[in-house]
This record gives C-alpha cells, sequence and structure tokens, in this order.
C-alpha cells in the first residue's frame, strides 16, 4: 500500500521539462529539502532511475531514516553499439550490475520495485531480462517487478506476459488512452498502476507558457484546455492531478515537483479529490491521440 501521490524525481537530478527564463536552478540541498517535505506530507513511494542523474544518491540520503518510505527504481534495457539487446553473460552482467549500483546508492538492503526502463515487447519476448530479474527476486534483491512503458500494445504485452506486479504508464488530460483497455485488464491481473506524466512534462502548467516556437501547436491546447476547465493555469494544474486520481485503476500518481509551491499544488489536487462527473465529461473532449504531441521524445524543445 502506498500514497495516492508519489513523487518522480527525474527533475531534481536532471534538467527536465520545459525551461522557464530567469528560473533559479535547483540545488542538492533544494533537493533534499523537497524530499522531506514530501515525506511529511505523507508521500510513501519515490520514483527514480540511475539515468536521473544524481536523484538515487538523494534519494539514498534523504530516506534512510525513513523506513515507512519505498522507492522505485529501474534498469536500462543493456544494448550494443547499433542499439541491438544485448543477451547471455553480456545482459546478465549489465542488469546485475545496475542493481547491486542502485543498492548502494539508495542505501538499502532491498529494492522495493526495479522497473525495466522503456520496456518493450521484443525484450520480455525474448526473456533474458525477465529471467536476471526474477533471479535478484529470488535471491532477496527485489521485492517487486515493474515495467515503465509507452503505447498501449506495450502496456497490454506487459500485463499478458504475467511477470510483473507493476506497470507505469503515461496518463493525463490530453492522453487517455490506457483507459479503456490497459487500466482495466491490470486490475484483472493484479498488476498496480503507476501513472507518469500527469502534467505531460509541464504542458498542463503554467510551463506551458514558454514552451518553444516549434510547439507553438501544444501551447494552444494547453491554452484550450485551461479554458475548458475554468480559465487559470492553477485550475488547470489541479484538474490535471485530480484526472488522474479519478480513475478507479490507478494506483498512485507520480508528480514532478520542483518546489515546494508545485508540491503544495498537488497536494491540494489530492485533497480536493477526484473531479465531479460534469468535469469529468468535459474532460473527454481534451483527448488526444498524435503521438507528436504526447509522446515528449517526439518534441524539440529548442
Amino acid at each position: 500500500m502506498v500514497s495516492e501521490l508519489a513523487l518522480g524525481t527525474v527533475a531534481l537530478g536532471t534538467d527536465y521539462g520545459i525551461q522557464v527564463p530567469a528560473a533559479r536552478g535547483l540545488t542538492r540541498p533544494d533537493a533534499s529539502r523537497l524530499i522531506h517535505q514530501a515525506v511529511d506530507a505523507g508521500i510513501s513511494l519515490f520514483d527514480t532511475a540511475p539515468t536521473y542523474g544524481d536523484s538515487e544518491r538523494l534519494l539514498g540520503d534523504a530516506l534512510k531514516s525513513h523506513p515507512q518510505c519505498y522507492v522505485a527504481t529501474k534498469v536500462s534495457l543493456p544494448t550494443d553499439t547499433d542499439g541491438k539487446l544485448l543477451s547471455g553473460k553480456k545482459l546478465q552482467r549489465a542488469v546485475q550490475t545496475s542493481v547491486e549500483n542502485s543498492l548502494r546508492t539508495l542505501q538499502r538492503d532491498v529494492l522495493d520495485i526495479v522497473q525495466i526502463h522503456n520496456a518493450t515487447a521484443e525484450a520480455i519476448a525474448q526473456g533474458e531480462i525477465i529471467k536476471v530479474l526474477l533471479d535478484a527476486k529470488q535471491r532477496g534483491k527485489v521485492r517487486f517487478l515493474g515495467a515503465s512503458v509507452y503505447g498501449e500494445d506495450d502496456a497490454a504485452g506487459m500485463i499478458e506476459s504475467g511477470h510483473f506486479d507493476v506497470l507505469q504508464v503515461a496518463y493525463n488530460l490530453l492522453d487517455q488512452r490506457m483507459a479503456q483497455r490497459v487500466f482495466p485488464a491490470a486490475e484483472q491481473a493484479g498488476v498496480g498502476i503507476v501513472v507518469r506524466s500527469a502534467l505531460l512534462k509541464g504542458v498542463l502548467t503554467d510551463r506551458a507558457r514558454w514552451l518553444p516556437p516549434d510547439l507553438s501547436e501544444l501551447r494552444q491546447i494547453a491554452e484550450q484546455a485551461r479554458e475548458i476547465l475554468n480559465g487559470s493555469w492553477q485550475s488547470l494544474t489541479q484538474a490535471a492531478v485530480r484526472f488522474c486520481l479519478s480513475a478507479p485503476h490507478v494506483g498512485t500518481v507520480l508528480v514532478g515537483a520542483q518546489t515546494e509551491k508545485e508540491l503544495k499544488q498537488s497536494l491540494a489536487a489530492e485533497k480536493a479529490g477526484p473531479l465531479s462527473e460534469a468535469l469529468l465529461a468535459r474532460t473527454l473532449g481534451l483527448a488526444l491521440k498524435d503521438e507528436r504531441y504526447l509522446n515528449p521524445s517526439h518534441w524539440r524543445m529548442v
């Protein structure tokens, strides 16, 4: 059992999201303070990855005196220089090294959740990475296995494989694709859902005003969503978090707060509870299917 809100920490360890002019960079003490504020507010799950800069180390230092908190980290799909998935001893060594490094950096005897980062149907069908992680689980290094995915087909494939306890997927006001097929399948299979991208990398906040010219259409979409949901950026952000919390099959929602103010906004949204039926009906008209807008890997942020 974890809190309804979880803290995503990619922005605590790396430059992430829409850059705001003249904004002060996040220092290590700032990041540590924010983690402690989240703990004090009742947040019990923290999501990280070795690729998130200093995020694992920050969490290891901040949470060593909070045994009631859980950490979800990740392992990347190990590939060669041509991007082809490794196999055999090379794959085994890469995954085992990642797990051991995370244990050491997070200062833990066991990793609560290890997720395959950007998992694909191909990697799961190959079977070797699952075998290595199941072995780590059996040896008491890992409690639960998860996968972080893009797209409905990969998400459905992870559930059908029967290997995973947790599935992390993108879901928000603009990207509602997981609701009809994936969420009910996960519940039926007993797979916990972790929602990421609740604010679509800042698009569903006032940071949308600083989207670069190449993403002007996305900025206009965010402005239209703001108008539909009562006209202010703050109301849009709160509605975006509440929308994710309203989904009946969602276990926890990652919020990537970078300041105490942003954390308090998300906590206020949680306190306000699910959206009303009337507001939920209005959100249906915001759903998009265009990957150019919904997948940040397609964005040009310069």
